[in-house]
């Protein structure tokens, strides 16, 4: 009961944290942030990682940067993601034009890290959802850090979905056979594609168990 209790209370001191700093962070970034804290802190440490790596992959933010100081820096700054004309200028403008206080930073609490976390997060699938001009849910995110795919996989299966005009927030549906048998099909295939470009070297058949063991 009592490692439930102290759960809920991060969660709920972090979601309480990201919402007091909205007017600072702007209505996207902090909807976005709450919905990634509200995954609870392991499964929104994952999800965090996730995005961090894509992020890193399509340039968005640096190898050695930290979500939580992304975060951090958003809710010291004056200036919102909207007040640029896109969201690498406003990460261009935190990274070099708001300092930390490193004193206060290292002093902060659990719930306080996963609201900055969760901001950093946020702000960095706002600048995926731009780059591939698309709309990446948290739901998606959530289930392919689950699955423990990579960067490249993660990517791949985005632009397949574009490109296909798959709706990604029913690849949860796909994974757990809540789709027509014809709809689940053409996200079967969409997968198949995305990985014949990701693992050329596999045969057909290879790619094919492949994609049926993302199901688990």
């Amino acid at each position: 009961m009592g490692l439930f209790s102290g759960f809920c209370s991060i969660v709920s001191g972090a979601c309480s944290a990201i919402s007091s700093a909205m007017s600072k962070v702007g209505g996207f970034v902090a909807d976005t942030a709450t919905s990634i804290a509200k995954l609870g802190v392991e499964l929104a440490t994952k999800v965090g990682e996730a995005i961090k790596a894509v992020g890193i992959s399509l340039g968005i933010i640096k190898p050695g940067e930290n979500l939580e100081e992304l975060g951090e820096k958003a809710m010291l700054s004056d200036k919102k993601a909207e007040d640029f004309d896109s969201i690498n200028e406003y990460i261009n403008h935190l990274r070099n034009e708001v300092t930390l206080d490193k004193e206060k930073f290292n002093s902060l609490d659990e719930k306080e890290l996963l609201a900055r976390s969760a901001i950093g997060a946020s702000i960095t699938l706002k600048g995926i959802n731009e780059k591939l001009d698309t709309v990446v849910t948290t739901e998606f995110m959530a289930e392919v850090a689950k699955q423990q795919l990579t960067a490249e996989e993660i990517i791949g299966t985005i632009k397949v979905y574009k490109e296909k005009e798959l709706n990604i927030s029913d690849y949860e549906l796909y994974l757990n056979d809540e789709l027509s048998i014809d709809e689940s099909d053409k996200h079967s295939d969409a997968l198949v594609s995305a990985y014949q470009k990701l693992e050329p070297e596999l045969t057909f058949e290879q790619i094919e168990d492949k994609v049926m063991g993302l199901k688990g």
